[in-house]
């Protein structure tokens, strides 16, 4: 098996190409591409997997320099990009064949750091060559178009908060209004800001995500109003059998009429209504309430030399710190403020 460059290709070519393989999701397609390069700056390489000149699968991946290292991601963290890797048809792939041919591919370009991440990858194999990973967790929730069916799967604390919320007149709607990123990231600082900290991304990255995703109807932008208050925000990338949560907040002051369930509950009744199949809800908080199916997530990577894996753990551990620093600084420029 090698991995070749796949030259001359458009954007619709790659979108057709890569439908033929059944693990292949929005994170794969080319407006997720776009989103990425958008969003950090680099171009996309596209390669081919072919055994026996033969081409059984596709590989995006983005090739980039920090610093002095020349890393392969696909994707790296802090792309907010659930998954990447090969585009391949699960019954006949094999992951060791990939992992060699991926290496090979590494070596000849002096890439000295991989980070990758896909469901189709085993964990005993991932580690066999070597990669470590960076564990999570997320929910699996199957939609149905039969609301009384998804109702019934949901806890009973889920549905109370859900009545809740219904009682207190909450409305959702899917908008096209761009007001909706100003809205959302203005709420995702005060979530924020209640821990001292800032959002781990820009504003132009749930900007990016919009302007890339709307347009093509693989976006849904909930926000969670009462009477004309925007309390509440979501917003959900999704391809034709999958939705997965990108990011939601809401205001504090409004926590008591659960505009946070209702959101969730409102995004599936939609996804379900459009023939969606499944929704990744991500991991943590109240979203156990759903009655999803709990499962491991892994984003592996791999250092090729000791520079390459201490300037890793160094960059995460300055990120962490420049989080809580600029969040101390806004919480008592917010508090100077007040006064």
């Amino acid at each position: 098996m090698e991995l070749k460059p796949l030259e001359n290709t458009t954007s619709q070519e790659w979108d057709r190409i890569i439908s033929a393989f059944d693990s292949k999701a929005i994170f794969h397609q080319s407006v997720w591409l776009n989103f990425i390069e958008k969003t950090q700056g680099i171009k996309r390489t596209l390669l081919k997997i072919e055994k026996n000149n033969k081409t059984i699968g596709y590989f995006p991946c983005f090739i980039f320099y920090k610093g002095p290292f020349k890393i392969l991601g696909s994707p790296c963290v802090g792309w907010v990009t659930n998954f990447m890797g090969p585009v391949v048809n699960k019954n006949n792939f094999n992951q060791q064949n990939f992992l060699n041919a991926l290496e090979n591919y590494c070596k000849s370009q002096k890439i000295v750091q991989i980070e990758i991440s896909n469901p189709v990858f085993e964990p005993v194999i991932m580690k066999s060559y070597g990669f470590n990973c960076r564990e999570d967790i997320t929910y699996i929730l199957d939609l149905s178009p039969n609301e009384e069916e998804m109702w019934k799967n949901l806890r009973s604390e889920c549905r109370t908060a859900i009545r809740k919320a219904i009682n207190n007149n909450l409305i959702a709607e899917d908008t096209n209004d761009p007001q909706i990123i100003d809205e959302y990231y203005s709420q995702l600082r005060e979530v924020f800001a209640r821990q001292r900290l800032t959002p781990t991304y820009s504003y132009k990255t749930p900007q990016a995500l919009f302007d890339c995703l709307k347009k093509e109807d693989l976006l849904f932008s909930l926000r969670v109003k009462l009477g004309q208050e925007v309390i509440a925000t979501g917003l959900f990338s999704h391809d034709d059998r999958d939705v997965y949560f990108f990011g939601g907040a809401s205001r504090q002051k409004f926590y008591h009429l659960r505009p946070n369930n209702f959101l969730h509950w409102e995004l599936m009744k939609i996804a379900a209504k459009r023939g969606i199949l499944r929704y990744e809800t991500g991991g943590g908080g109240f979203k156990q309430r759903f009655g999803g199916k709990l499962i491991k997530k892994y984003h592996w990577y791999k250092s090729y030399n000791l520079f390459a894996k201490f300037g890793r753990k160094i960059y995460k551990h300055q990120f962490r710190i420049l989080q809580r620093l600029k969040g101390k600084l806004k919480f008592y420029e917010d508090k100077i403020s007040r006064k």
